[in-house]
């Protein structure tokens, strides 16, 4: 029998969209990011001054904002995030206030102001909504965390200047997980702090330095719907991963512009599907996406060696695989969807003939979640 997961996916870069510029599709140091359930991707445009909205693959589908501090006008907005009614929320930094519009753009209602009073902010970071589509407001120099209803009704705070469990030190980064609980990157404390949805503290790990779960002034934080948490390890040029608990599991990353690497690492999120979009400032101005890949060609050379399947079979699944591969380095996924199809129908069509039933059945599923991960069939 084949050795669970002898042809396994792997997780690794799958595509890019960005560059530097002004046009539909181009950034001025992109920094917030979320996913809605379409899987369509919503990012902060910092120095452009507007939101711009993605499908998956990185088409451009629409943009709305210009600078300003009129309705539905932004100024230098840094987070973004979603409720269960398709609303957008956007931390309007230096306007100090949280902007809401309706998914097309359209401007619904605005709340804040400069200063240090409930429903005040001083340069709010970002911007983050749980399962109750209450709003949490991350008002970066005041080093709190503020809490709202979806009308943008002030409900409570927590936190204030220090190194202590619920205080901060210029937090730039702000996450709801899938259990509402609140994920705080702490910047200048190189640690991720997790509180429940009334401000609780639960936990936070992360200290100064380069290694293994160490952490150079993380700017994002976000959790799939595991519990893994994936950290923006801003100085480090990398991504961390963890679990629930703190405990680290794996990182990747490094520094320069090629696909997997980091200059100036900012915006995290992760999407229904677990996959993890992570957004650059200059010289990049790029949003990257990472998720399954397709099983190696060794790997699934290896499996069907152990198999014993037929050279001619063999060769007939390592071209689709190859096939598939090379449209997912492409970034043409629509590509690579069909090339997975073409494997997963093979491998049917050898299921309990030159394949064993059982073995089969195991590789087959392994490449419906990589077409999963794609989003081959939303």
């Amino acid at each position: 029998m084949l050795a669970a997961p002898a042809a396994g996916s792997t997780f690794g870069f799958i595509t890019e969209w960005g560059g530097p510029g002004t046009e539909a599709g181009q950034f001025e140091s992109p920094r917030g990011i979320a996913v809605d359930g379409e899987g369509d991707v919503y990012v902060a445009d910092t120095f452009n001054h507007r939101v711009q909205v993605f499908d998956s693959e990185g088409g451009f589908l629409r943009m709305w904002g210009s600078k300003g501090s009129g309705p539905g006008q932004l100024n230098a907005p840094l987070g973004v995030a979603l409720d269960s009614q398709g609303h957008v929320y956007v931390a309007d930094t230096n306007n100090n206030r949280i902007d809401e519009f309706n998914g097309d753009g359209t401007f619904v209602a605005s709340w804040g102001a400069p200063g240090t009073d409930d429903g005040q902010f001083r340069f709010p970071f970002g911007v983050a909504v749980d399962s109750h589509d209450d709003v949490f407001a991350l008002d970066t120099f005041n080093n709190r965390v503020q809490k709202f209803h979806a009308d943008g009704t002030f409900v409570s705070k927590w936190g204030r200047f220090g190194s202590g469990n619920s205080q901060f030190d210029s937090p730039k980064g702000i996450s709801v997980g899938p259990d509402d609980h609140v994920y705080v990157a702490d910047t200048g404390n190189n640690q991720v702090k997790t509180f429940d949805g009334a401000g609780a503290f639960l936990a936070r790990w992360g200290v100064w330095g380069s290694g293994e779960g160490e952490m150079k002034a993380p700017n994002g934080v976000a959790a799939d719907t595991q519990g893994n948490v994936f950290v923006a390890d801003t100085g480090n040029d990398r991504i961390e991963v963890f679990d629930s608990s703190g405990a680290y599991v794996r990182q990747w990353g490094g520094t320069g512009t090629e696909p997997g690497q980091f200059e100036a690492l900012m915006g995290i999120a992760t999407d229904s599907r677990d996959r993890v979009y992570a957004s650059e400032l200059f010289p990049a101005d790029r949003v990257q996406v990472f998720g399954l890949l397709p099983p190696t060609v060794e790997d699934l050379l290896e499996a069907l060696s152990e198999l014993g399947v037929s050279t001619g079979a063999a060769n007939g699944l390592e071209a689709k695989l190859e096939g598939a591969q090379a449209a997912v380095a492409a970034g043409t996924l629509t590509a690579a969807c069909g090339k997975l199809a073409a494997f997963v129908a093979q491998l049917e069509a050898l299921s309990g003939k030159k394949l064993p039933s059982a073995d089969a059945q195991q590789l087959i599923a392994e490449a419906e979640e990589t077409r999963n991960s794609l989003g081959c069939d939303s």
